[in-house]
C-alpha cells in the first residue's frame, strides 16, 4: 500500500462512519446579486469566440453522421439525438480558447447541462445554448467530475488537484470551496446525499461534505467517511440522504447510520466494479464485475445493516456504468454499446463513433502529477467519466460531441419493424401499447397482413394477429379481412381456435355464419377442437341445428355433445349421446362411436362443470350434480340408462370415472353412502348381461373395493348379491375380492364370519377363514388342496406360519406334517422357519421326501444357518453327488467334520466323484490309500490337470510326513517320486528330510535335474545366510557410531548375546560399547563381533526391582438428590 495516500490522523479519528443522520436538509438562501457579481472583463469573453463566425470551422456532427452507420430499420430500443449546437461550441472553446478536450458532464432539469474541461473551465449551456462561463480555476487541474443538486440551483464540480467547488447554478457564482485532506489526491467523483455532497478521491477516500450557512456565511464542514487506508473505494452511489454504497477492488460495502456492512466482491482484480440502486425497489443494489451482473438486497433495521446476494446472471461483456433508462437497466459496456437489459439485450446500440470520454485520461495524466493509486492505476483505466441521466434520457461525453439517447417511442419502433419486416416483433410491441393511434396502426397492421396471407402461416405471427384484433376491438377486420384471405391457413384457424377456447371471444362473439365456418375448417385441420370451440362460444353465436347435423355428419362426437350441453345441459349432452353408442366398442381398440365422448359427458356432470371444463356457479352445483345422477342412472322401456351404455361400452373406463367421483358430491356428504348404494346395485344388476369374465371382474373389484375401504355400507342385498357373483364367477381375483368383502364384515361385525365360512366352498378362501378363525391345522389342510396356488397365495401362508409359529402353543408341532409341502414351495424361507429345537430326525426324514434339487437347496440354506447336523448332511452329500459333482471336494475340505469319514467315504465310493476319493481316505487315516488314489487319478488326467494333482499329492506327502513314522513318510515320497514325470523344486527339499541323497539321485531322476536343483537350492542358502550377515554387521556398526556420537549407551539389562539367558541369572557381566552385554563365563575370547576389545572389569547387576501395584479399595457411594417440592411447595 501506498503511505502516500493515507489520509491524515484527524481523518481517521472522524472516519467512525459519523454521519449520515446528521445530514442537513436546511434550506438554501437566495444569492446577493450585488455581492456576488461577475466583474466586467475588457478582453473578449469566450462567449463572443464561441459565437463568431468561422467559415473554416469543422462541422462535429456531419463527420459524426458520416460515421455513424445506419440503423437497420430504426429496431432498436434506444433513440440517438446528438446535440451539435452544444458539440461545436465545445469544439471552438477547445481550438479557440485553450478550453482543453472536455472532460466531465452533469446534466440536470429543464434542459440545463454543464461540461469540464482539462484545461479547468465550466460552460454551462441552457437549451444548448452557453449560459455562463468560468475560466479562473485553470490551476485547479482538469475538471473530472460534475454533479447537480436535486433542485437543480447548484452545481459541485471536482477538480484533478483534490479540490470541490459549489457553484450556483444559474448565473456560475462560485459559493464554497473546499480542499479534501489537503493537495495530496485529486477528486474522482462528487455527488449529492440530500443537501449534503458526497465525494471520492483518487486515494480511495469517501468524504463527507456538510453545507451551512451560519450567521449569512457560507461554509463547509468535511470529514472523512471511508478512509482509503482500510480499501481503496473505487465507486460509490448514493440511494438517498442516509444510505450510501460503496466498492472497493475486494468488496461491496453499505453505509447508513453509522454502521456498515458488507459482501466479498469476486472477480479479476484489473476489471473497475459498477454500481446502482434499483430504479423501483429501494432495497435492491445492482452490481457488476467482468462478466458477472447480481442483486444484492439490503436488509435495514433498528439494530441490523444487512446485505446478501439474491440474484446472479452471466453478461456477454463487461460493463463499465450502470442506469435506468425507461424503467430498464441501462449497461455500457467495454465494447462501447449500450444495451438495455431483457429481450433487447442482444440489440446493442453502437455508441464508439462517439469516442466516449474515460475519467482515467485526466487523473492519471498531467495535472494529477502522478498522485494516484495503486488500485486506481489498475480500475481507474474504464472509469465512464461523462455519462448522466436527468428526465428519462441519457446523455454521454465523447470526443466527437454530446450525445443524448432515450427510449424510442412504440409505435414507432413497430412501424419499424413492420417496414423490416420483423412481423412478430411489430405486433407484440403494439399488444403492449393502447390507445387511439395505436388502434389506428393496429388496423393498418391487419389489412396489411391480410393481403399477405402467407405472413400468417407462422403460427407465433397468427396467435399475435389474433390478440391484436381482440384487444383493440377489431372485429370487422378480423373476420371480414383476415378470415376472408386467411382461412386457409391452418395456423390462423388454430388460433383463432385456441382464442374462442380462452374465452377471448366471449364479450363479442362472431356471428352464427363465421362460426359455423370455422367449426368447420377446424373438423378438416384441428377435430379436436370443435367440441372446445363449441363449448367455449355463447349459445347466441352458434347456429345450433347446421351445427349438431355437421358434427353429427363428420362424426364429432364431442361436439354434438358440446352443442346439447349448451341447450340442455350436460344431462341433456349425455341422453342425445347414448343413441350414437356402440356396445363393446371400447374393448376393441379405438372407438369410432360417441362412447368416449359420452364418458367426458358424464364426468362434466358429475363434477358440475360446464363442456368448456369451466365450474358452474356455487349455487347451482348441487341441482346440477342431482340431475347428472339422475340422469346417469335413469332408465325408460327400451332405452337403457346412461350407466348402461358407458358400462357395455368400455367396462374400465366407466369403473374409473366412478372411482374418480366417489370423493366429491354427489358421492360425499350427507347422502353419500346412499349415492354409492345405488350406483353399485346397478352395476351389479349389469352383470347378468356380461358374458366376458374381464368385465365382469371390473365391476366385481370396485363393489368389493367400495365395501372394504367403507364407502359402502354392509347392506345384506349387496353382499348376497356379491356373492352370488363370486358363486358364478371362478378365479382368484374374484376369491380374493370375496375375502376383501370378509374382513370389511369381521372388522364391524365379527359375529358374523363364521356364518360364512361354508357359502363358498372354494379352498383359498376356506383356508382364510379358517386361519382368521384360529383353526389353524384345517386350514394348513385347505391350503395345500389348493391347485397352482399363486406367489400371492404362497406370500400370505408364509406371512401366516411365521407370524403363528412363535405366539400360537404347538403349531410346529402342526406345522411338521406339512414341512415337505412348505419346503416344496420356497425351500429358503421354510428353512428359516425351523429353530434349534425341532428334532433332527424329521429334518432327515424330511429330506429324505424332496427331490434332489429342493433338497440342495434347503440343505444349502440350513448349511448357511448352521442347523444342517445329523443325518441330514449325508442325505445333503449324496444330494451333492448327485447333481452337483464338482461341488463335493469343495463341500469336503470347507466343512470338515460335518459328516462322517466312513459315510463320506462310501458315498463318494458309490455315487463319485473320483476326486473326492483322496480327500476321504485322508480323513479315515488310510494316507497310503489316499496317495494311491492320487496316483490313479495322475495317471487318468490329462496334461492340463496333472500338474495340479501333482502338487496336491505332493502336499499330502507334507501334511502326513511329520505326523507317521519316518519309515512310512519315507515309503509315501518314494512311491510318489517314481510314479510322476516332475517334482515341483519345493516339494523336492521337503523330501530330503525323509529320503537319503542317493535315494534321490538313483530312484527320482537324473543326476544333472539334480544337481541343477540342489545346486539352485545351495546357492540361495548361501546368499540368505551372507545377505543375514552383511546386515547384522551394519546395524552393529550403525548402533556403535550412534551411540559413539551422542556420548550415551543403553541399558544392558535383558539377555545375554551368547547364551540367550537373562543377564541376572548369574553373577558377572561385561557390557560392550555398542550396548551389548555378556555373561562373564560366556566368553572365552574377550572380544566383541566388531572387533573391539570388552572392558576386564567386571559388573554386578543389581536385582530387578518390582513395583508394588496398590489394589485400589472399593468405597461405597451415596447419591442423595436434594429434596423436590411439589406443585404446592410441600416437600
Amino acid at each position: 500500500m501506498d503511505l502516500l495516500k493515507t489520509p491524515s490522523i484527524p481523518s481517521l479519528l472522524d472516519s467512525d462512519l459519523e454521519s449520515v443522520d446528521s445530514y442537513p436538509y436546511d434550506e438554501y438562501e437566495e444569492l446577493d446579486e450585488v455581492e456576488y457579481a461577475l466583474p466586467v472583463s475588457e478582453a473578449p469573453t469566450l462567449e463572443e469566440v464561441l459565437s463568431s463566425d468561422v467559415s473554416e470551422q469543422v462541422n462535429i456532427a456531419e463527420e459524426v453522421t458520416e460515421k455513424d452507420p445506419k440503423e437497420p430499420a430504426t429496431c432498436s430500443a434506444l433513440q440517438v439525438d446528438f446535440l451539435q449546437a452544444v458539440s461545436q461550441q465545445l469544439s471552438q472553446a477547445e481550438e479557440r480558447s485553450s478550453a482543453g478536450p472536455a472532460t466531465a458532464l452533469s446534466v440536470g432539469t429543464n434542459g440545463r447541462l454543464t461540461v469540464g474541461t482539462a484545461h479547468g473551465h465550466l460552460l454551462s449551456f441552457h437549451d444548448q445554448t452557453l449560459r455562463w462561463v468560468c475560466d479562473n480555476n485553470g490551476d485547479c487541474g482538469a475538471v473530472t467530475c460534475l454533479s447537480y443538486s436535486n433542485d437543480n440551483t447548484r452545481l459541485l464540480a471536482g477538480f484533478a488537484r483534490g479540490h470541490v467547488y459549489q457553484y450556483e447554478s444559474v448565473r456560475g457564482v462560485v459559493l464554497r470551496k473546499v480542499t479534501l485532506g489537503g493537495e495530496t489526491w485529486g477528486t474522482l467523483r462528487v455527488t449529492w446525499a440530500g443537501n449534503a455532497g458526497l465525494a471520492l478521491d483518487t486515494g480511495g477516500s469517501v468524504w463527507l461534505m456538510k453545507f451551512s450557512r451560519p450567521l449569512g456565511v457560507r461554509s463547509a464542514k468535511v470529514s472523512c467517511l471511508f478512509s482509503g487506508a482500510r480499501g481503496e473505494v473505487v465507486t460509490m452511489t448514493a440511494r438517498d440522504a442516509r444510505i450510501l454504497a460503496l466498492a472497493t477492488l475486494s468488496r461491496v460495502i453499505i453505509v447508513a447510520g453509522g454502521r456498515a456492512a458488507g459482501v466479498r466482491l469476486d472477480g479479476p482484480a484489473d476489471i473497475l466494479p459498477v454500481l446502482e440502486w434499483f430504479d423501483t425497489n429501494n432495497r435492491l443494489l445492482v452490481c457488476a464485475r467482468g462478466l458477472v451482473l447480481q442483486w444484492l438486497a439490503v436488509t435495514i433495521s433498528a439494530s441490523n445493516l444487512g446485505l446478501k446476494p439474491i440474484k446472479q446472471i452471466e453478461l456477454k461483456t463487461t460493463p463499465l456504468w450502470l442506469g435506468w433508462l425507461g424503467g430498464s437497466l441501462t449497461i455500457f459496456d467495454s465494447e462501447e454499446n449500450l444495451r438495455l437489459w431483457g429481450d433487447d439485450y442482444d440489440k446493442p446500440l453502437d455508441l464508439s463513433h462517439i469516442e466516449p470520454v474515460y475519467a482515467s485520461a485526466f487523473f492519471k495524466g498531467h495535472w494529477t502529477d502522478g498522485r494516484v493509486s495503486r488500485a486506481m492505476c489498475k480500475a481507474g483505466e474504464s472509469a465512464l467519466a461523462g455519462a448522466c441521466i436527468s428526465e428519462g434520457t441519457l446523455s454521454i461525453l465523447g470526443r466527437r460531441g454530446i450525445v443524448r439517447i432515450g427510449p424510442r417511442d412504440i409505435l414507432t419502433r413497430a412501424q419499424a419493424f413492420m417496414s423490416s419486416g420483423h412481423h412478430l416483433q411489430a405486433l407484440r410491441l403494439l399488444c403492449s401499447t393502447q390507445g387511439s393511434k395505436a388502434k389506428a396502426l393496429a388496423s393498418d397492421f391487419v389489412i396489411n397482413l391480410s393481403e399477405r396471407p402467407h405472413i400468417v402461416s407462422n403460427k407465433n405471427v397468427a396467435v399475435q394477429v389474433v390478440k391484436l384484433c381482440l384487444k383493440f376491438n377489431l372485429h370487422e377486420e378480423l373476420w371480414t379481412c383476415l378470415w376472408e384471405n386467411c382461412s386457409n391457413e391452418k395456423a390462423f384457424v388454430e388460433a383463432l381456435g385456441d382464442a374462442a377456447v380462452r374465452g377471448e371471444m366471449s364479450e363479442h362473439p362472431p356471428t352464427p355464419d363465421f362460426t359455423q365456418a370455422l367449426i368447420e375448417k377446424l373438423a378438416d385441420l384441428e377435430p379436436e377442437l370443435v367440441e372446445r370451440v363449441v363449448a367455449s362460444l355463447p349459445l347466441t353465436a352458434i347456429d345450433p341445428h347446421r351445427a349438431s347435423v355437421f358434427t353429427r355428419e363428420r362424426k364429432l362426437w364431442r361436439g354434438v355433445g358440446a352443442i346439447a350441453a349448451a341447450l340442455d345441459g350436460c344431462s341433456g349432452a349425455m341422453r342425445s349421446l347414448v343413441q350414437y353408442v356402440e356396445a363393446g366398442c371400447g374393448q376393441r381398440g379405438r372407438c369410432a362411436c360417441a362412447g368416449a365422448a359420452l364418458v367426458l359427458a358424464a364426468a362434466d356432470a358429475l363434477a358440475a362443470r360446464s363442456p368448456a371444463a369451466r365450474p358452474l356457479p356455487a349455487h347451482a352445483r348441487p341441482s346440477a350434480r342431482h340431475d347428472a345422477l339422475t340422469t346417469l342412472l335413469h332408465e325408460e322401456e327400451g332405452r337403457p340408462s346412461p350407466l348402461r351404455v358407458m358400462v357395455n361400452h368400455d367396462t374400465g373406463s366407466a369403473v374409473r370415472l366412478l372411482e374418480q367421483s366417489s370423493r366429491e358430491p354427489p358421492f360425499a356428504g350427507p347422502l353419500g353412502k346412499q349415492n354409492r348404494l345405488r350406483v353399485a346395485r346397478a352395476l351389479l344388476s349389469f352383470i347378468d348381461d356380461m358374458p366376458e369374465y374381464e368385465r365382469r371382474l371390473e365391476i366385481l373389484e370396485f363393489v368389493t373395493g367400495q365395501l372394504h375401504n367403507g364407502s359402502l355400507p354392509l347392506d345384506q342385498e349387496l353382499i348376497q348379491k356379491v356373492q352370488d357373483l363370486v358363486t358364478r364367477t371362478e378365479g382368484e381375483k374374484t376369491d380374493r375380492a370375496w375375502l376383501s368383502v370378509l374382513m370389511r364384515v369381521r372388522a364391524q361385525r365379527d359375529q358374523l364370519l363364521p356364518g360364512y365360512r361354508n357359502a363358498i366352498p372354494r379352498s383359498r378362501i376356506l383356508w382364510r377363514i379358517d386361519a382368521l378363525l384360529g383353526n389353524h391345522e384345517q386350514a394348513l389342510k385347505e391350503f395345500f388342496q389348493l391347485k397352482n396356488p399363486s406367489e400371492v397365495d404362497i406370500d400370505e401362508l408364509f406371512e401366516y406360519v411365521q407370524s403363528n409359529s412363535e405366539v400360537v402353543p404347538d403349531f410346529r408341532n402342526i406345522m411338521r406334517e406339512h414341512l415337505p409341502a412348505l419346503i416344496k414351495l420356497r425351500p429358503i424361507a421354510a428353512a428359516e422357519l425351523l429353530n434349534d429345537d425341532q428334532p433332527i430326525d424329521v429334518v432327515a426324514t424330511t429330506m429324505q421326501t424332496l427331490p434332489s434339487e429342493r433338497a440342495l437347496e434347503f440343505g444349502k440354506c440350513l448349511l448357511e444357518m448352521g442347523r444342517l447336523k445329523g443325518h441330514a448332511t449325508t442325505i445333503y452329500l449324496r444330494c451333492l453327488c448327485t447333481s452337483q459333482p464338482d461341488y463335493v471336494k469343495d463341500f469336503l475340505t470347507n466343512h470338515a467334520g460335518l459328516v462322517k469319514p466312513e459315510d463320506a467315504l462310501s458315498i463318494v465310493k458309490e455315487l463319485g466323484p473320483k476326486d473326492a476319493e483322496p480327500i476321504c481316505l485322508e480323513a479315515t487315516g488310510d494316507h497310503m490309500a489316499a496317495l494311491e488314489a492320487f496316483l490313479e487319478l495322475i495317471a487318468a488326467a490329462d496334461s492340463e490337470k496333472e500338474n495340479n494333482l501333482v502338487l496336491q499329492a505332493c502336499e499330502l506327502c507334507v501334511r502326513i510326513g511329520p505326523t507317521v513314522p519316518a519309515q512310512t513318510a519315507a515309503d509315501m515320497w518314494t512311491r510318489l517320486l517314481r510314479n510322476i514325470s516332475s517334482v515341483p523344486p519345493a516339494s523336492l527339499f521337503e523330501a530330503i528330510a525323509y529320503l537319503p541323497l542317493e535315494e534321490l539321485l538313483v530312484k527320482t531322476c537324473n543326476s544333472a535335474q539334480v544337481g541343477r536343483i540342489l545346486a539352485d537350492g545351495a546357492s540361495g542358502a548361501a546368499m540368505w545366510r551372507c545377505a543375514n550377515r552383511i546386515a547384522g554387521r551394519e546395524a552393529h556398526e550403525a548402533l556403535a557410531r550412534a551411540l559413539s556420537a551422542a556420548r550415551r549407551g543403553v541399558a544392558v539389562r535383558g539377555r545375554c548375546v551368547r547364551c540367550d539367558a537373562p543377564l541376572h541369572e548369574r553373577v558377572g557381566a561385561r557390557t560392550a560399547h555398542c550396548a551389548r552385554a555378556y555373561h562373564a563365563d560366556c566368553e572365552p575370547f574377550p572380544l566383541c563381533d566388531c572387533g573391539r576389545r570388552l572392558p576386564s572389569a567386571v559388573v554386578n547387576l543389581p536385582p530387578l526391582h518390582t513395583r508394588q501395584i496398590t489394589i485400589p479399595q472399593e468405597y461405597k457411594l451415596l447419591l442423595v438428590a436434594p429434596p423436590r417440592p411439589d406443585l404446592e411447595g410441600v416437600v
